[in-house]
């Protein structure tokens, strides 16, 4: 049984994608979990609105972030 090279292409390019896909989207949801905003449901609409889209819509629309002083000892 023989792999053929178009196979093996697919398969490294889905595999590539995945990671990439996955390592997006919990970057994203740990930036919205610090901006107060539950991050599965960014991570929702970030995945079925298009990766990549959806990401930059994040980027650009998101809350700032609160700043919480930083107490001398």
């Amino acid at each position: 049984m023989m792999i053929n090279i178009a196979s093996l292409a697919f398969l490294f390019t889905f595999v590539v994608y995945s990671l990439l896909v996955t390592f997006i989207l919990t970057c994203i949801y740990f930036d919205a979990e610090q901006r107060g905003i539950k991050g599965w449901l960014v991570v929702f609409l970030t995945f079925f609105s298009g990766t990549i889209f959806g990401t930059i819509v994040w980027l650009l629309l998101r809350p700032k972030l609160k700043t919480v002083p930083v107490r001398a000892s």
